[in-house]
């Protein structure tokens, strides 16, 4: 790789696997030292994957429940405390909703996507902005989706928690663009993840087709005939984390295969 992120300090959430952990390959892979956290404690084989790979690497892992805005005010200070500073935020973790009909969503559900979805990067970015603000630098990567970027029938609770990120993220690179901080998020369409495998069996059954007749129809929907790599969001977040988008905050930047229009 090209080491764009040579020696700089990032804490990316929900780096157990997917997206995270690709993520965390990537950035690891331009000379960044990564922070995995994860609710998942396996979030540690991130780590020992990057460290096998890059012996030098100063990152850590830490067990992270994202929604608990004082469990990762305890976190961003532990970054700190350690490795001198925060370059880069990367606010990854989240979950999907089962398909539900609003009508028949309950509390639960609703408070549990809009927790992990919405607060959890909220959180992150609450106390990783107070750091920036301070250092009078940094970037902030939060995940989206281009589900919250249109309305889709039964998954109304999920595509409000990530117009929701949009806009948080349009607020926040208003406020600290004065500090020189940048903010903005990535919406990814149907990527190949364990996620989004999970939400096509499950639309699958409730259809009463085949998964396969449900990832053909996926595959028919979009431009470039095929679902996302882990790895295009990564190098996604590494070119909104270096100089080469010096002059780009408040994007919500469509990775989708040309999905949607926006």
């Amino acid at each position: 790789m090209n080491g764009r992120l040579e020696g700089q300090i990032a804490l990316v959430t929900g780096a157990d696997q997917g997206l995270g952990r690709a993520t965390t390959l990537r950035l690891a892979d331009e000379g960044a030292h990564v922070v995995v956290a994860d609710i998942e404690p396996q979030v540690a084989n991130t780590l020992a994957e990057v460290q096998r790979i890059h012996p030098d690497h100063r990152g850590f892992d830490l067990t992270l429940d994202v929604t608990s805005g004082r469990e990762v005010d305890r976190a961003v200070e532990r970054v700190v405390d350690r490795l001198g500073r925060l370059d880069l935020l990367v606010n990854n973790a989240g979950v999907v909703q089962p398909m539900l009909p609003v009508m028949d969503t309950t509390d639960d559900l609703f408070d549990q996507v809009i927790s992990v979805n919405l607060r959890g990067v909220f959180n992150g970015c609450r106390a990783a902005g107070r750091v920036m603000r301070e250092q009078r630098s940094g970037c902030i990567v939060n995940m989206g989706s281009w589900y919250g970027k249109q309305g889709f029938a039964k998954f109304g609770v999920y595509c409000a928690s990530k117009a929701a990120v949009i806009r948080l993220t349009e607020t926040l690179a208003l406020e600290l663009a004065p500090y020189s901080v940048r903010v903005n998020s990535i919406c990814p369409g149907n990527m190949a993840t364990g996620m989004h495998w999970a939400a096509l069996r499950d639309e699958a059954r409730l259809r009463g087709i085949t998964f396969e007749e449900m990832d053909q129809q996926v595959k028919q929907g979009i431009p470039l005939g095929n679902q996302g790599a882990v790895e295009n969001i990564g190098a996604a977040v590494v070119f909104l984390a270096s100089q080469e988008s010096a002059y780009i905050t408040g994007e919500a930047l469509n990775v989708n295969g040309g999905v949607l229009f926006h």
